[in-house]
């Protein structure tokens, strides 16, 4: 190539007039644009889809816990005494409700708490599944307005570990409930030093007197 060939080559007129070619070019050709634009917004899409899903995920888990526990309470109360079979039944019964989650993630607890002369809570007896069960005669701190001498109730707590099938956006596991709810008994027994309606257990002595 000539030097006058190199010096037309690079010319800034010539150079400047390609120059707006290419951005005229460019500014009215759009393919491809949109793919581009995608490809920078998919991982923010990506994040709020999985995240909506994860939540919904975790809420309806939250409401099926709530039901769970309800539904162990309730059981529980409607007894006027209760047998190592009747705690099993009732732990099946109330499982049912968690479909379709895994059951062997749910953890049961119902206990019987006996309030007395003095508005003091104690566990009178307690069972559990997958769970801990309270200990005989453990203080048990209760709401103000449930605190009635000379009482009793029936104190259930559920919880589910919940572990996300996506895991995009919340990972681990976490521990869903573990929240107490508690119950009058409906058709209990009269019996203890206080002479307290409550839901007796079989070969366990009613209370107060643990």
């Amino acid at each position: 190539m000539t030097m006058s060939q190199l010096r037309r080559a690079f010319s800034p007129r010539r150079n400047r007039a390609a120059l707006r070619r290419l951005v005229r070019g460019v500014g009215v050709d759009r393919r491809g644009v949109a793919a581009v634009e995608f490809a920078m917004i998919l991982p923010a899409l990506l994040a709020i889809y999985f995240g909506v899903v994860e939540v919904a995920q975790g809420v309806m888990a939250d409401r099926k816990v709530t039901q769970l526990n309800r539904a162990l309470a309730d059981l529980t109360a409607q007894a006027a005494t209760l047998g190592t079979t009747d705690v099993t039944n009732i732990f099946d019964a109330a499982l049912s409700v968690m479909t379709p989650y895994a059951p062997a993630r749910a953890r049961m607890m119902i206990a019987s708490v006996v309030i007395d002369a003095g508005g003091v809570a104690r566990v009178c007896w307690s069972d559990q599944r997958n769970s801990t069960a309270l200990s005989r005669g453990a203080a048990v701190t209760l709401p103000v307005d449930l605190r009635v001498p000379n009482s009793s109730l029936i104190m259930a707590r559920a919880s589910y570990d919940f572990e996300p099938v996506i895991g995009y956006v919340i990972t681990g596991t976490i521990r869903i409930g573990d929240t107490p709810i508690y119950m009058r008994p409906r058709a209990g027994r009269t019996g203890g030093t206080g002479n307290v309606e409550q839901v007796e257990k079989t070969g366990t002595a009613m209370c107060p007197g643990f």
